[in-house]
């Protein structure tokens, strides 16, 4: 690399176009609960959230 070069100056790190959202699909509220309920439970196993009493 050339010293007078300055580091993250390359056109890659200094995009500034919007995100494109990809797979998007509703979901239902059963489904959403479901998830959730995944997810907590994951988060329990890992000792991030406190078990119910």
């Amino acid at each position: 690399m050339s010293e007078k070069k300055k580091m993250f100056s390359d056109s890659r790190w200094n995009d500034t176009s919007k995100p494109k959202i990809i797979g998007y699909r509703d979901i239902t509220e059963e489904e959403e609960e479901k998830y959730s309920k995944m997810a907590q439970e994951f988060l329990r196993k890992k000792g991030v959230i406190k078990k119910d009493k």
